[in-house]
């Protein structure tokens, strides 16, 4: 299990860095320092190494994600982390990555969108409850709809025809649709942090 674990994980880095279109089978056996014949010890073949690869990314996310929310008690504290950690995870991706998994494997996309449309839409929403309590966004948001507002945005921001990655840092739009989307919804409380947080940040 531990020889799998290894494999997949080397994989993905490679994955990520390079993209999945470029990677071929070859290039994980001689990354990892193994043959191909033990390589397909563990996977049948590249797709299903693709799909092993990412499910386990987007599993680690969630845990991620999840640790980050019992963290913090502040709802926009939480915000500024969790989009951090998006950073980190997108820092390194190749520019066509995202392209590529949607075309060339809707198995691993499928999973990525339905890992959107459970987990990050449960997160945002939790969220903005979270802020509501805490006197930081205002009581008369419809949260179901700010949420879809904000998964729809995020797609935006992946969206290599809208904002392609050769040509905008990635931190700078997470950082631009983070002070919209809390301004939009904050309380003055609420912008009154946002604005030392800002300054602190």
């Amino acid at each position: 299990m531990e020889k799998k674990n290894r494999i997949i994980q080397g994989a993905l880095d490679l994955f990520i860095r390079l993209g999945v279109k470029s990677v071929n089978m070859d290039d994980v056996a001689k990354h990892l320092g193994i043959s191909k014949k033990t390589l397909y010890q563990h996977v049948n073949n590249k797709e299903d190494l693709v799909e092993k690869s990412f499910l386990h990314h987007h599993c680690y996310l969630k845990q991620i994600i999840e640790g980050v929310c019992e963290k913090h008690e502040n709802a926009i504290d939480e915000v500024f982390e969790i989009d951090e950690i998006c950073c980190k995870t997108m820092k390194h991706n190749h520019p066509s990555l995202l392209v590529n998994l949607k075309r060339h494997y809707p198995k691993v996309w499928g999973f990525m969108d339905d890992f959107k449309k459970k987990s990050i839409f449960k997160t945002v929403k939790n969220n903005l409850e979270r802020g509501i309590k805490q006197g930081l966004y205002r009581s008369d948001i419809d949260t179901n709809i700010i949420t879809k507002f904000m998964i729809n945005r995020l797609d935006g921001l992946v969206n290599e025809e809208i904002f392609p990655l050769t040509k905008y840092n990635f931190k700078q739009l997470l950082k631009e649709n983070r002070v919209y989307h809390i301004r939009g919804i904050a309380t003055l409380k609420g912008i009154e942090y946002l604005e030392q947080k800002i300054k602190d940040d």
